[in-house]
């Protein structure tokens, strides 16, 4: 399920997007209830036999630098809420996936990636984009248990041999 980048999902999820008054809106326990609810959904309607996960940001495609007004309370109620919504995994995306998930101006609050965050508390496997054509970087996401796996998107497309480059030692990124 497409939950990040201001698609439907995630203005549901989004403070300034979801202005709603009734237990779909307010605080973020509301405003994740209804990713837990079409979760669960899809869960109940398809069975255990097929993967189900969700993909999370907090950018959006007209505001990549937005964050969780909650930082990492919010972090905690949004990555709970959906680990326990029978998904098989949360897939995580954000500018740069390495980066601090949560600052004020270029002082740090929170060392942690938001990635890192899904991990600690979703308690399922995440999947981690943004940025990590460099094999260094996108192994060190793996490598310092924050992600299980890494997703590529405009680095695949650019180099299609990535893996290849990878392998031998090459220069993975774009």
């Amino acid at each position: 399920m497409h939950g990040a980048n201001g698609y439907l999902l995630d203005e549901f999820l989004t403070d300034y997007t979801n202005t709603r008054l009734d237990e779909y809106g307010g605080n973020t326990e509301n405003r994740v209830r209804f990713l837990v609810e079409v979760s669960t959904a899809i869960r109940e309607a398809i069975g255990q036999d097929f993967t189900v996960g969700i993909r999370i940001s907090q950018g959006k495609v007209n505001d990549y630098a937005h964050q969780w007004e909650g930082k990492e309370k919010d972090a905690k109620i949004i990555f709970e809420a959906l680990g326990q919504a029978g998904l098989n995994y949360i897939h995580v995306t954000e500018y740069k996936a390495w980066k601090p998930a949560f600052q004020e101006s270029d002082r740090n609050i929170n060392e942690k990636s938001l990635v890192s965050l899904a991990k600690e508390y979703g308690k399922v496997p995440v999947l981690a984009n943004g940025h990590l054509e460099e094999p260094t970087k996108a192994s060190e996401m793996i490598t310092s248990g924050g992600a299980d796996l890494v997703t590529l998107g405009k680095g695949a497309l650019a180099s299609h041999d990535w893996v290849k480059k990878v392998k031998i030692g090459e220069p993975g990124r774009i």
